[in-house]
């Protein structure tokens, strides 16, 4: 239903605030009940007393001592308005009353003086007391019952208050038995949400015993996931390593060659072999978490010294550093920092085109963050195929299916960016080609 809260901890509490109220109403309709029962009880033997006593004394009495007793007030207890005597008479009302102390009042009086009594009111409406008439010595007397008397006393207002801050303490109650349900069940969903992205974490197993449960079994899972990824990066990085003492004999026997043409064409192929082998290894390596966060890096300091290493290999890549970033640490192992810079600038030289520019600046939307890009100058990749070019060996247009690429560079970049934290964006560099961003960001 929309009209229902979207939360598990919202829908749970109005349910507990639901079944006190209903609880309240319950109980209110049980005490009025009984109130009116018990009211029309106590008014019926007061009213016939004073019908048997009366008809007693009447007879007896004077007409002098008959209006003095008409002039009296009859008491009543608990200090309300008293009733009156009155002799039959003009002054009498003609509408029979019909609501439900009336009707309840005659039942009552009926059965209890043994002969029926008359009942008149003022009418539907009016504010007149209720007249209640019988005989006595061969004479029509009436009794008139006030107002109040015609309902029971209204409940206390210290009763509310003392409801009120019931179900106020109630609510409380309920709202912290609630969260001690919903928010472990929370933490479940967000660890749940983590593994599905591809960071997996375990929750402490807390609240009921159902929930403990499924966080045990969350954890066991866990394991199982983790062990099955284990044994299949030991057989691939096995496999890989071992396809390298082939690729060695390989390069002997081509040194052995007389012909050069062919020599250096299966050279070529040898060390396609060779780059798809290592870039195998270094993606399979780049998915095993660390126990332990690595110590803040000086990345003004790493990328400078990673851009040197590739300018001593005669590659043209520029660099250029905001001053804003020269002090700034950022939480990733250097030998991931290698991994990534080597990716992107190994792609941008194979797949784009010359020079390759490597910028390092603080991010400018205020969040304590380092953007680190690389960009090229070749044809670049279509918008639509840049979410594809991340995935693990996918292969954009058949030019990049070539050259010993087997579509693991972006992917092993994403992996690393994922793990220290940060974002990955693949845009345009202005002026064509491909501009790859990184966002760190800064403990």
């Amino acid at each position: 239903m929309k009209l229902l809260p979207a939360s598990l901890a919202a829908r749970t509490v109005l349910l507990v605030i639901a079944v006190i109220a209903v609880a309240e109403v319950a109980t209110f309709s049980l005490i009025g009940h009984f109130r009116r029962t018990a009211h029309v009880g106590q008014t019926v033997q007061f009213v016939a007393g004073q019908v048997r006593l009366l008809r007693v004394v009447l007879p007896g009495l004077g007409r002098d001592a008959r209006q003095r007793l008409s002039a009296a007030e009859m008491g009543i207890p608990e200090g309300e308005q008293g009733m009156r005597l009155h002799a039959d008479g003009a002054a009498v009302p003609a509408h029979q009353p019909k609501f439900g102390f009336a009707r309840r009042l005659a039942d009552e009086l009926n059965a209890r003086l043994d002969e029926p009594v008359r009942l008149r009111h003022a009418g539907p409406g009016q504010r007149g007391g209720l007249w209640i008439g019988f005989k006595a010595g061969g004479e029509d007397w009436w009794l008139v019952l006030p107002p109040p008397r015609f309902e029971p006393q209204a409940l206390p207002p210290d009763l509310w208050v003392g409801l009120a801050a019931t179900l106020a303490a109630l609510s409380l109650i309920a709202g912290l038995f609630v969260r001690g349900i919903v928010r472990p069940l929370a933490r479940l969903g967000e660890a749940v949400a983590a593994t599905g992205d591809g960071a997996a974490r375990t929750v402490t197993p807390e609240g009921p015993q159902e929930v403990r449960r499924l966080a045990a079994r969350h954890n066991a899972m866990l394991g199982r996931l983790a062990h099955a990824e284990s044994e299949r990066r030991e057989m691939l990085a096995g496999l890989t390593h071992d396809l390298r003492a082939p690729l060695a004999r390989l390069r002997v026997r081509l040194a052995l060659l007389d012909n050069d043409a062919e020599s250096e064409g299966l050279a070529r192929d040898a060390e396609d072999m060779e780059r798809i082998v290592a870039q195998c290894l270094v993606f399979l390596r780049s998915g095993e978490s660390a126990e332990e966060t690595p110590p803040p890096l000086l990345i003004a300091d790493a990328v400078s010294n990673e851009v040197a290493r590739h300018r001593e290999l005669g590659r043209p890549v520029g660099l250029t550093v905001g001053d804003a970033v020269v002090p700034l640490r950022v939480a990733i192992a250097p030998g991931n920092l290698q991994r990534l810079l080597d990716n992107l600038i190994d792609n941008a030289l194979q797949h784009g085109a010359p020079p390759v520019e490597v910028a390092l600046a603080p991010v400018a939307d205020g969040q304590q963050a380092v953007s680190l890009s690389v960009a090229d100058h070749g044809s670049g990749i279509a918008p639509d195929d840049r979410e594809q070019a991340l995935k693990a060996f996918a292969q954009i247009g058949s030019a990049r299916a070539t050259g010993g690429s087997c579509g693991l560079g972006l992917a092993i970049v994403r992996r690393i960016v994922a793990g220290c934290g940060g974002e990955l964006a693949l845009e345009e560099t202005p002026g064509g080609g491909l501009r790859v961003a990184v966002r760190l960001p800064v403990p």
